[in-house]
């Protein structure tokens, strides 16, 4: 069964320390972890969008490796996670796309590690998209210190914050990702 999840790995509209917006980095260890997530359990697709070119020909050329060169027969397992990888200009090409492929406009759901703002349980939304055929869901992941406000308020769904034992709370975005999949259809 095709899921009715897809997530998107955003670099544009995020804060830095200042909270001031800025366009982040891409880090390839980022593509390869969460690739390797989204198959694992099952999303639809994995979109990164980065407004950079260059970044973007970096993220198609490991892409290119683990699908087409060396990569793709020393590693077949990757070779299969790097295939729902989908890499684009901007949050508004990922929507396009998903539109196109499944006919359906995305609701998109933030993330954040920072508390605040109404917030939906992962065991909530993970009920709501078992029961919603009419929707395909659009998990964001923000980079840096976070999504800014602006594009915040383009969401229709905030995702409850990943919380540990202690105050400290500053995961990796591939490790948070792993979690928010764990939770939304781990057994």
């Amino acid at each position: 069964m095709i899921s009715n999840l897809s997530v998107a790995l955003l670099h544009d509209g995020m804060l830095d320390k200042q909270d001031a917006i800025v366009t982040t980095s891409l880090t390839m260890m980022d593509v390869h972890d969460i690739c390797r997530s989204c198959r694992t359990y099952n999303t639809r697709s994995f979109y990164i969008a980065h407004s950079s070119s260059v970044l973007r020909s970096l993220a198609s050329t490991l892409e290119r490796h683990w699908k087409e060169g060396h990569g793709a027969t020393y590693n077949p397992d990757r070779k299969d996670a790097f295939d729902i990888l989908h890499i684009t200009e901007t949050l508004e090409q990922i929507k396009e796309d998903i539109q196109k492929k499944t006919g359906k406009t995305p609701l998109l759901v933030a993330t954040s590690a920072h508390q605040g703002g109404e917030r939906v349980s992962f065991s909530n939304l993970r009920e709501q998209m078992n029961k919603d055929s009419e929707h395909h869901y659009l998990l964001l992941l923000g980079t840096g210190w976070g999504m800014s406000q602006e594009l915040l308020e383009q969401t229709d769904l905030f995702l409850e914050p990943i919380n540990g034992p202690t105050e400290y709370n500053h995961l990796s975005v591939r490790s948070a990702c792993a979690i928010m999949l764990d939770r939304l259809f781990g057994e």
